[in-house]
């Protein structure tokens, strides 16, 4: 789930607060029981981080347990909950939820009972919105993405779209000005899912298309609508929401042609394989801090390293390697289409973009060892570029310790 499926248009969304705080707080017919990537959770409390009067303050655990039967509590914690989701995640924001394992549908993967997650870490279920199709999950990025493609081959059959018409009309309207030609066929190809896992090309680590490394010319990988107009391809890109995922990939080198970067057993040892090394570098991210964040987990009441919040500078190579980077992630070749919830952006990803997307303001990365609060088993990588703000990160996210995944999020300037 996202900031936006709680909060939208300066107010709360629908009453999924109180739904989430009713099945939190075990109340009204609802049960403690969310189900996350890793299976299915109990929600103890959470700790929200954000902005204050140009500072970012972490509010003390908000306990469930002790907040139940006190309405004081209760609309306090409501309106921390609120306050985030209004700001957005954008740099250190956010809102680390305490879980337990629930017993039931929980990954074998998981080693522990105590879970540490982010909002996205959430299945927005049908009790948030959520919709089934099929006995599978569909999320309202789905259901939109799903409406506009049939829009569009409605209106290239002739018919009138029942829903989006709107959205239709700038579409097509910016593909007669681009290419003098309306579009004639609209076909959905979101159901692909090409994966794109991270890879080494030459020296740097990058961001692949479907496996491969061999162009930034990445519509026909992307794309979740493909247009024909003047008898050719344009790849259509639709996301929904306002913090979108720049990628999710698994790092520790487990499986076939995934990179080696943070195998568990290594790090345990003290050791990063040289692939390791050249990630971290690219962020400027002190190898031995890295390294305490997950060996110093659970052993500290503060921080588990000292000064977990450090403004690092990067060096050529790797604020070159992060731009090449974020070149693999963005992209060319394709057409976005960003509906906020409110409002649809439309917009054409040429190489010009791709290239002003990828260029960092400034040379420095802000990296939060253990994440905002300093005791979390993360890394935190905040930064930003000509178009957007990123939140990077390197974390578990399947109950244990050692970092499984590392992914990021953008935010459109």
């Amino acid at each position: 789930m996202k900031a936006g499926d709680f909060f939208r248009n300066g107010g709360r969304y629908l009453d999924r607060m109180d739904t989430f705080f009713d099945k939190a707080l075990n109340r009204n017919g609802k049960v403690n029981r969310f189900l996350t990537d890793i299976g299915t959770v109990e929600v103890a409390g959470f700790n929200v981080t954000c902005k204050n009067a140009g500072k970012y303050i972490t509010t003390p655990f908000q306990d469930f347990s002790a907040i139940k039967g006190s309405s004081g509590k209760e609309n306090s914690a409501k309106m921390l909950f609120d306050e985030v989701c209004r700001q957005g995640f954008r740099g250190q924001n956010g809102i680390e939820f305490t879980c337990n394992i629930a017993g039931e549908g929980v990954s074998r993967s998981v080693s522990s009972r105590d879970v540490y997650l982010d909002l996205s870490d959430f299945v927005k279920t049908d009790e948030f919105g959520g919709q089934q199709k099929g006995g599978k999950k569909v999320n309202m990025g789905n259901v939109y993405e799903d409406d506009l493609t049939q829009a569009l081959i409605d209106h290239c059959s002739g018919k009138k779209p029942k829903k989006h018409q709107d959205h239709v009309g700038i579409i097509v309207d910016a593909m007669v000005k681009r290419y003098g030609s309306a579009p004639t066929e609209a076909i959905g190809e979101g159901g692909k899912n090409q994966k794109r896992p991270l890879k080494k090309k030459g020296n740097h680590i990058i961001i692949s298309a479907g496996g491969s490394t061999a162009t930034n010319e990445i519509g026909s990988t992307l794309t979740d609508i493909t247009l024909t107009v003047d008898g050719k391809p344009v790849y259509l890109s639709v996301k929904f929401g306002t913090t979108l995922s720049f990628f999710n990939c698994g790092i520790k080198g487990s499986g076939k042609d995934k990179l080696n970067l943070f195998p568990e057993a290594k790090l345990i040892k003290g050791e990063v394989p040289d692939d390791g090394k050249e990630y971290l570098q690219m962020f400027g991210i002190d190898q031995q801090k890295f390294l305490e964040v997950f060996a110093n987990y659970g052993t500290k009441n503060g921080p588990t390293v000292e000064n977990h919040i450090e403004n690092t500078k990067l060096d050529s190579s790797g604020k070159n390697a992060l731009q090449e980077l974020i070149k693999s992630g963005v992209g060319y070749g394709y057409w976005m289409a960003h509906y906020t919830g409110s409002k649809l952006e439309f917009y054409e990803i040429d190489k010009e973009y791709m290239n002003s997307a990828a260029t960092l303001i400034g040379d420095t990365v802000e990296i939060n060892y253990g994440g905002a609060t300093g005791k979390g088993k993360r890394i935190d990588m905040i930064f930003e570029t000509q178009k957007y703000d990123f939140k990077f990160n390197i974390r578990n996210k399947q109950g244990g310790v050692y970092p499984t995944h590392s992914n990021g999020d953008y935010y459109k300037k």
